[in-house]
């Protein structure tokens, strides 16, 4: 008997649906660690990352021999106001906030290594060390927004599916979810709805209380570590994604989708099978399906 088939029976149903969100967001995203070892690293023909047998990713297995290559962008190393200076000695706030950089892991505590003070990717190791495309040493904070609302096409009266606005990027063409990087001393809710107004509205000006009025109905369903192959053993991204329900399909009727920024199209898309979406994202969106109810595509392709 399933875990989840005895809370069935405990809980009314907008309790088990929560109940059920939080259990498949432990189990899910407990076994992340796939694209951020893939190769070549993204953006380059021929940064190939080290082999990683998956009993040697944890720190804790001892493995004298690991050379990692090394690798982070010219475009980092130019030292833009959005990555930290290539010396990692100069930075004495890790795992608290550093001014306005927020330096804290959603993971907990991470490591540091003495010799280099460089910190240590909480999840392990990842074949590449440096910094890759990410600019900050440690967590790189994001911000992803999940807008739904119900299908206009149901499968039946039992199975309502849902539909969410993805975009496509620009650097790698997949769907994903519209979001970006938080900005320092920024809130994560503000992020979200700048990022969603930049590459789902083309920054429209004339969106804005409309956007607004949506984003009343914000939750944040998930805040951790993200599967993405920018990450190395030294930088890493965290998100922390936001849904926006519009259960009547009244808040997102007219809302006018124009792909803008780091997006080259945006569109409604129908949650009824799997996606190539980009990094954690579909595991993400999985939560948020699970957490309304809606047609579990997964469990029939």
């Amino acid at each position: 008997m399933s875990i989840l088939w005895m809370h069935r029976q405990q809980y009314n149903p907008l309790i088990f649906r929560h109940l059920a969100s939080y259990l498949i967001q432990s189990i899910t995203m407990a076994n992340l660690h796939m694209k951020d070892r893939l190769s070549p690293y993204p953006g380059t023909t021929d940064v190939y990352r080290t082999i990683v047998p998956d009993e040697k990713v944890p720190w804790s297995v001892n493995w004298p021999d690991y050379k990692p290559v090394e690798y982070t962008a010219q475009k980092v190393l130019k030292n833009p106001p959005w990555a930290d200076d290539v010396n990692t000695k100069k930075i004495k706030h890790y795992n608290e906030l550093d001014g306005q950089i927020d330096r804290r892991s959603f993971m907990g505590v991470y490591k540091i290594d003495e010799d280099t003070n460089r910190p240590k990717n909480p999840q392990g190791r990842m074949g590449i060390s440096g910094r890759g495309l990410l600019g900050r040493w440690g967590p790189n904070h994001a911000g992803d927004s999940l807008v739904t609302r119900w299908s206009k096409h149901q499968r039946d009266s039992t199975q309502k599916v849902l539909e969410i606005i993805l975009i496509n990027r620009k650097d790698n063409g997949r769907l994903a979810l519209p979001g970006g990087m938080i900005d320092p001393g920024e809130h994560a809710l503000a992020a979200v709805k700048r990022e969603f107004i930049e590459e789902a509205l083309n920054s429209n000006p004339d969106v804005i209380k409309q956007v607004d009025k949506l984003f009343k109905k914000a939750n944040s369903v998930y805040k951790g570590y993200v599967d993405d192959p920018r990450n190395t053993d030294n930088a890493w991204t965290e998100t922390e994604a936001i849904n926006v329900h519009d259960e009547t399909g009244e808040l997102t009727k007219d809302l006018e989708l124009e792909a803008g920024d780091d997006a080259t199209n945006v569109k409604w898309v129908r949650l009824d099978r799997h996606y190539n979406v980009h990094a954690s994202h579909e595991s993400i969106i999985q939560m948020v399906i699970k957490q309304h109810g809606g047609y579990e595509y997964w469990r029939d392709n």
